[in-house]
């Protein structure tokens, strides 16, 4: 692979620490610049996305635990079972039905016709790339919205995002994160849950794909090293600089590159 595809691989690293999305730009990298096929770079890239999800999952929980121990002083009660709900809410159901979400679109990836595949990833850049854009401010505080709270919602949102993000090759995020701001949910909870659900979605359907013998595991590897540089990277700078300023370029680069890809597919039609 040539240096330009090595480094937007940690861009999207990057993308993803910094913001929770832009996993989107990994397969149209590998699939336009490396020439690598879909059906070669999309579980490659889902397996790459299990070590950024095993990073996100060990930041969010020193991030629990230093967000409880502050709430708590603040509070005046400092005792070591004190608790935020915002900061120590557990989207197991949501997590539960990802899972079982990326297993299906797993199964189903090899029956998906390529063309469907790539104009899907389009889709999914552009699209993701207009809400960061257009998204009204989410709320800062409180727990998420009601609409959220009924299983019937959460078991559609995580089958969505779990079978979405395997056809994708994406590690979760940016298939989530609009979806929660467009149901208004505060922006903290939204990262920290977008975050989270690389973790589940990529091991189910990873697993699926070493058992139908998709993946090409040492691709998989490369990737998953630079996504989680790019990641670190990313999780520094969010630290320093103001999410909106990422947000913004990371949505520009969404735009563009499913606009470049959606093109590319119709003519390759």
């Amino acid at each position: 692979m040539s240096a330009l595809v090595l480094a937007l691989i940690v861009v999207a690293g990057l993308a993803v620490g910094a913001t929770s999305i832009g996993g989107i730009l990994v397969v149209p990298v590998l699939t336009t610049l490396a020439g690598l096929p879909v059906a070669q770079a999309v579980p490659a890239s889902t397996f790459g996305f299990m070590f950024t999800g095993i990073a996100a999952m060990v930041w969010l929980r020193r991030r629990r635990k230093a967000q409880a121990a502050a709430d708590a002083l603040a509070s005046g009660n400092a005792g070591p079972g004190a608790r935020s709900p915002a900061s120590t809410a557990q989207p197991l159901a949501l997590y539960a039905w990802a899972l079982a979400g990326a297993a299906l679109g797993a199964l189903t990836l090899q029956w998906l016709p390529a063309t469907a595949a790539q104009l899907g990833v389009a889709a999914l850049a552009i699209v993701s790339g207009c809400q960061t854009l257009l998204a009204r401010k989410a709320r800062a505080e409180g727990g998420m919205p009601t609409s959220l709270h009924g299983r019937a919602a959460v078991a559609v949102l995580g089958l969505a995002v779990g079978c979405g993000s395997a056809w994708s090759g994406t590690g979760g995020p940016v298939i989530l994160l609009p979806l929660l701001m467009c149901f208004g949910a505060p922006t903290r909870l939204s990262i920290a849950w977008a975050q989270g659900i690389q973790l589940p979605i990529a091991l189910s359907a990873t697993a699926v794909n070493l058992a139908t013998g998709q993946l090409d595991v040492r691709l998989g590897l490369m990737l998953g090293a630079l996504l989680v540089a790019g990641w670190v990277a990313g999780t520094a700078i969010a630290a320093r600089m103001p999410t909106r300023v990422v947000k913004i370029g990371v949505a520009v680069a969404l735009i563009a590159v499913g606009l470049a890809y959606c093109l590319r597919s119709l003519l390759a039609a």
